[in-house]
């Protein structure tokens, strides 16, 4: 009677286990209720394949399986006729078809630990593929026939595979092995897909010559890496099933043996190829099925490694990053500038590790002091750079012309000239007289200043849309302009990016100009307004961002700088420099 024989179960099931095909129809699959063959694992289908009989014949059929049903290595897409010895898959459970009655005198049985590829037939060139996986491989059965110096060159492999993570080593070392233990090979390649899917040798052996100028096929590495079947040729160079541009001939190869290096998940790592060079070594299916193996270790050593080489790589990242951050924050000022009657409050803290957020606050001659904040467009080490040039170039403008107007613009053709591609910059520039107790403010791009006036108790705008202009880095030659307020004790001046007005609520919601208008107005109560100072408007600003983000992460940089004249009749100036917690400490003044 016809059968199934189990040849290989993930679920534990006895290889050699036969199952008569008994009925009409016999479907098999994870359902118990409904299938005649129960295949108990996650990866089969409720109702996966079926296998039915007319006329005396069995015919098998896919039932929409989720992960296919395979047979003789090709997926079954029809209905489909068994016959003896063929080899139905579904997912990892493997089967023969039996039928004595049906056996063929010009399709003998097949040795268990060999099966060819889909029709079972060499084609007129010779070639012949087996699968990557070692499912078609009966390797108990192979390693008790080999001889021991094969067995040792096993071992040894497996050996030195799992002693080092190091990748490159351990490539070579395989490399040599192979052609210690393939003496008609004079080449061995190791060939590894980069993360962009480019054929990169990684390990070269050649018995005679410069193994730099060794040259492997591509195209059998590629028919291996697609497949992932093994490959072997007598004679490769009348390979009918190459195409004519394999360079075959060019590489002089003759008997060529190639598997692919695949992960347990099915993965293409790359593939090993070994080749001779003259017409009377040829490699054997036995020398495949030892290839086959040592790929199978080769490519679990290899995503190891490969993981191991990824781990050491986001480590270097995370601390070349943390370094980047350090030297960042080191553009920004370590403390706000103390300067009786006034007081200072900033606080930046980027979306990312470095961002591309800046403040500065510079002294300048005659009593003078520029506070300055800007954004660079974008975020991360792009906006990182510019930032580093940003810092240095304002200090520089600002220092060489006393005139702030003349300075932007002068600032804005530096940027243009040193090449700022297609990023700009807004940029707000408020120079304090602490003298004579005037502001006067530049505006390049940026969200206008907020300033409340103690004296009207209103809050508005430092300086109109109509008076600010472009961006720097958009127009050269631009010509900006400014405006100059005086400032009265109790006046508060708030500049920040658009990472406090988009900070986003869990749900979605901006947190708006209105809540920063909101944390800039005095409370009604006489005591308290009295104390309303820069420093406890900066913290309830920051603060309500917070609250208002609940967790959420920022999806822009912040940066907070909030100034004002005070009385310093009513307490200690306390001028602070803050960053968010993942920044080092910085020490108010």
């Amino acid at each position: 009677m016809p059968a199934l024989v189990l040849l290989k179960s993930p679920t534990g099931g006895t290889p050699g286990d036969r199952i008569p095909l008994d009925g009409d129809l016999i479907v098999l699959g994870r359902d118990a209720e409904t299938c005649q063959i129960v295949l108990p694992h996650h990866a089969i289908s409720r109702r996966h394949a079926q296998i039915s009989r007319a006329n005396g014949h069995y015919y098998v059929e896919d039932l929409k399986s989720r992960n296919e049903t395979v047979l003789n290595g090709r997926k079954v897409t029809a209905r489909t006729q068994l016959r003896a010895e063929d080899r139905l898959k579904l997912c990892d459970f493997l089967f023969k078809y039996e039928d004595e009655r049906a056996r063929s005198a010009d399709k003998p049985p097949l040795p268990e630990h060999f099966t060819r590829d889909a029709d079972d037939e060499p084609d007129s060139s010779g070639a012949t593929t087996i699968e990557a996986t070692g499912s078609r491989i009966n390797a108990q059965h192979f390693l008790d026939t080999q001889p021991n110096d094969r067995l040792r060159a096993l071992l040894d492999i497996s050996t030195s595979l799992s002693r080092t993570l190091d990748l490159d080593p351990l490539l070579n070392q395989v490399a040599e092995t192979m052609l210690k233990e393939f003496k008609q090979a004079d080449r061995c390649f190791i060939i590894l897909l980069d993360d962009a899917g480019r054929m990169v040798p990684r390990a070269v052996r050649v018995r005679r010559g410069d193994p730099e100028e060794a040259r492997f096929s591509r195209t059998i590495i590629r028919k291996a890496v697609d497949t992932q079947h093994s490959y072997l040729s007598e004679d490769a160079s009348a390979d009918a099933s190459l195409p004519a541009n394999a360079s075959i001939a060019e590489f002089k190869i003759r008997s060529v043996m190639c598997v692919p290096l695949v992960t347990a998940e099915g993965k293409s790592l790359g593939a090993i190829q070994l080749d001779t060079q003259d017409r009377s070594k040829k490699f054997r299916e036995d020398d495949l099925n030892l290839l086959t193996i040592v790929a199978n270790l080769a490519g679990v050593a290899v995503e190891k490694a490969k993981l191991h080489e990824n781990a050491l790589n986001a480590e270097k990242a995370k601390k070349e990053m943390e370094l980047a951050r350090a030297v960042q924050l080191g553009f920004l000022p370590q403390s706000m500038p103390t300067v009786d009657g006034y007081e200072f409050f900033a606080h930046y803290s980027p979306a990312q590790t470095i961002g591309g957020d800046y403040y500065d606050a510079v002294v300048l001659p005659n009593g003078r002091l520029a506070v300055v904040l800007g954004d660079v467009a974008g975020k991360g080490v792009p906006a990182a750079l510019l930032v580093a040039k940003l810092s240095s170039e304002v200090r520089f403008c600002l220092l060489s012309e006393p005139d702030p107007v003349k300075a932007v613009g002068m600032l804005n053709d530096q940027m243009i000239s040193g090449g700022l591609g297609d990023r700009f910059v807004t940029l707000a520039v408020m120079l304090i007289d602490t003298v004579a107790h005037q502001m006067t403010v530049v505006n390049a791009g940026h969200m206008n200043p907020r300033m409340f006036r103690v004296g009207p108790h209103d809050l508005d705008d430092a300086i109109s849309t109509d008076q600010t202009g472009t961006p720097l880095g958009v127009m050269p030659g631009y010509e900006y302009e400014s405006v100059t307020l005086r400032l009265e004790v109790g006046d508060v001046v708030a500049v920040f990016t658009d990472g406090v007005t988009d900070a986003m609520s869990p749900s979605g919601a901006l947190y708006g100009p209105e809540g920063v208008d909101e944390c800039l107005l005095p409370p009604n109560d006489a005591i308290a307004a009295a104390n309303w100072r820069p420093r406890r408007v900066g913290d309830q600003l920051v603060t309500a961002v917070k609250r208002h983000a609940a967790g959420r992460a920022q999806n822009d940089d912040i940066a907070v700088i909030v100034f004002g004249r005070v009385d310093p009749a009513h307490g200690p100036v306390t001028n602070t420099t803050r960053t968010d917690p993942k920044a080092p400490a910085l020490r108010p003044s």
